[in-house]
C-alpha cells in the first residue's frame, strides 16, 4: 500500500549521490563529494520506512493469497535492496567525518547505483504481475 509511494525517495537520493560521485571523479571538487555523502545519508534515512513499508505490504499480499512465484521474486528483490542499502551504508560510514574520499567508497557507490537499478527493475516487474 505505502511502499510504492515512498520507495522513490531512497532510489532518487542514492542515484543522485552516485551522480555527484561521478562529478567528483571528473572534477575533483570536494563540494561534489560532500553533496554525495549528504544525499547518501538522506537515502539511508529514507530507506528505513521504505523497507518497513515493503515488508508490511508483502505480508498483506501473502495474507491475500499471492502465489509463491511472487514471494520468491520478492525475495530476490529484497536481497538486492538490502545489498544496495548495505553498500550505501558502507559508503556513508567510510566518509563519515572526513574530508577525504577513499577510492573504495567511490567504487562501492557506483556498485550501489547498479544494485538500485536492478532493484527498481525487479520491483517494477513485481508490480506489473501483481
Amino acid at each position: 500500500l505505502f511502499h510504492p509511494l515512498i520507495v522513490h525517495f531512497p532510489v532518487a537520493l542514492w542515484m543522485t549521490g552516485a551522480l555527484f560521485d561521478l562529478l567528483f571523479l571528473w572534477r575533483r571538487d570536494q563540494r561534489y563529494a560532500t553533496m554525495a555523502r549528504s544525499l547518501i545519508g538522506l537515502g539511508l534515512i529514507a530507506a528505513g520506512p521504505t523497507i518497513i513499508a515493503g515488508w508490511v505490504d508483502l505480508q498483506r499480499q501473502v495474507a491475500l493469497g499471492v502465489g509463491t512465484g511472487i514471494v520468491i521474486q520478492h525475495r530476490l528483490h529484497s536481497y538486492l535492496a538490502y545489498g544496495a542499502t548495505a553498500a550505501y551504508l558502507a559508503v556513508f560510514l567510510g566518509r563519515w567525518r572526513t574530508a577525504s574520499v577513499p577510492r573504495w567508497t567511490l567504487a562501492l557507490s557506483l556498485l550501489g547505483a547498479l544494485l538500485v537499478g536492478a532493484v527498481a527493475w525487479v520491483g517494477a516487474e513485481l508490480r506489473r504481475v501483481m
